[in-house]
């Protein structure tokens, strides 16, 4: 090879790897940055990551950790009625709220004769776990909560309902797909995948729908970095397949940035026709009004919502 060819094939070569740098290094540090250390609700950081007690919204609980078959111990806090008609896990976002926050739902279906299990995953609060797992590896979460309401005489025969909101939303989907024992289940501004809303979001400020779409399988190898295989089966709009004949509700903001609803759309394509969707006009990222939580109970057509499909549900079962 002579002089010139080689200058041609090392220009070539440093240009190639400048290319694969350009369109790598983003991904990387995106999936770095949301799934990096342990969420820890620091509130100065946000409003939204308070952590409240029970007897702040009149309830009385009991917490306890429960142990994954991975080997994580998890914390949950159970909020039961007597004679309970069903049971409802709750699963939070990727750094906020805290899933305590979800105490105003536990009040609302106390009232109603719903008991409530809030299940903080991997990586959050009192729960173990060094990183934020996007949705991936929570099915095993849930599944020990699965498992301990099965092995309590209380609860037998009793429907299991999953709920969960952005990330949990995901996640929910996922576990959903993966655990037959689950019965029913709400998914409130769920992405369809991960990559997905990483596009989504990119569209959203701007960016190209080409740089969009070729940027798409280097999110989805940073994810395999971090995750491994799972990344390729623990997807929503893949698991939302398995739904079967089970009840699910899919509820989302038409004006939401976070999580955009064309994620419903995606998920509402993979999903049963038995499915429910509810796209409110809203911006609210939450669903609920303003994203008040804490007040779930005063935004009457969200409750009316969830409280005619936990009685769809029941009489499923």
């Amino acid at each position: 090879m002579d002089q010139k060819l080689r200058q041609i094939f090392f220009a070539a070569i440093i240009f190639a790897v400048t290319v694969l740098f350009v369109f790598a290094a983003p991904p990387l540090m995106i999936v770095s940055a949301m799934t990096s250390g342990h969420v820890s609700y620091e509130l100065s950081n946000s409003p939204m990551q308070q952590i409240f007690s029970p007897e702040e919204f009149g309830l009385s609980s009991s917490e306890q950790f429960l142990t994954t078959e991975d080997g994580y111990q998890v914390w949950i806090s159970e909020v039961s009625p007597k004679n309970p008609k069903a049971v409802i896990i709750y699963l939070s976002g990727i750094h906020q709220p805290s899933v305590t926050q979800f105490y105003g739902h536990a009040k609302l279906m106390e009232e109603n004769g719903y008991a409530s299990i809030l299940l903080e995953v991997r990586g959050h609060g009192k729960s173990d776990g060094t990183r934020v797992c996007l949705g991936y590896e929570e099915t095993a979460d849930v599944a020990a909560v699965v498992s301990y309401v099965q092995s309590q005489e209380r609860y037998e025969g009793l429907p299991i309902v999953l709920h969960g909101v952005s990330m949990g939303g995901a996640a929910a989907v996922v576990a959903f797909g993966m655990i037959e024992d689950l019965n029913g289940l709400i998914a409130m501004s769920a992405y369809s995948s991960f990559e997905d809303v990483v596009t989504d979001t990119m569209k959203e400020y701007g960016v190209p729908n080409l740089l969009c779409e070729i940027e798409r399988p280097f999110v989805r190898a940073a994810l395999w970095l971090n995750f491994g295989d799972v990344v390729y089966s623990a997807v929503p709009k893949l698991q939302a397949a398995h739904i079967g004949d089970r009840p699910a509700l899919f509820a989302a903001a038409a004006y939401d940035r976070e999580v955009p609803p064309v994620n419903l759309m995606r998920l509402g394509e993979a999903a049963p026709d038995s499915a429910e969707f509810w796209l409110r006009e809203s911006g609210d990222h939450f669903v609920v009004q303003g994203s008040d939580l804490l007040h779930v109970s005063k935004d009457r057509e969200y409750c009316s919502r969830i409280l005619l499909f936990m009685e769809r549900v029941v009489g499923s079962c």
